[in-house]
């Protein structure tokens, strides 16, 4: 049986400001299937965490994060896909996405030729985003952020319910099958 392969991330982490807070998160954190090693910095107001992908991953860390009252920088950004012509071409920019350390959600809509992703931007820059949609064989360039969400609050994501929920569920589902 081979070693699982390991992701180490720096997660920051909001409204921390003592060493019981920092204890707090690292416990939240620590809890998840998956997490191998962990740091909790209060200085840095960051986490430092080794995990195994296939067991954990980020969406996991935030509601973890978010459910005992921090919260991790979030933002939206909706990036015009160029090229697609089918459903399946949506799914492999969806893919190529969601495969990204640092996205949380992606949501290609076909129609309008956009894909919204919600992500970590201390995490992934949206220069990744791009590079990992063209290498899907697909264009991607940015147009706009919709929202930065610092709040601890804030960081459950509205949904929007006039889109295509199902594709969102879609790339979380992808990602939990994944896992064996």
């Amino acid at each position: 049986m081979s070693e699982p392969k390991l992701t180490e991330i720096t997660l920051p982490i909001l409204g921390m400001n003592c060493n019981g807070c920092a204890s707090n998160v690292e416990r939240a954190i620590g809890k998840l299937p998956g997490v191998s090693a962990l740091k909790v910095d209060l200085k840095t107001n960051a986490a430092k965490v080794t995990y195994d992908p296939l067991k954990v991953d980020l969406l996991e860390f935030q509601y973890a994060v978010t459910q005992i009252g921090y919260g991790i920088p979030i933002e939206e950004i909706t990036l015009s896909i160029g090229g697609m012509s089918c459903v399946s071409c949506s799914s492999h920019v969806g893919s190529a996405l969601a495969d990204l350390i640092g996205v949380l959600q992606a949501n290609v809509n076909l129609d309008k030729a956009t894909a919204d992703v919600t992500y970590v931007p201390q995490l992934v820059p949206i220069a990744e985003m791009e590079s990992a949609v063209a290498k899907a064989g697909y264009q991607a360039v940015a147009l706009a952020q919709k929202y930065t969400l610092s709040d601890p609050v804030a960081t459950q994501v509205p949904e929007d319910h006039n889109s295509i929920d199902n594709e969102k569920f879609t790339w979380r589902l992808n990602t939990l099958f994944k896992r064996k």
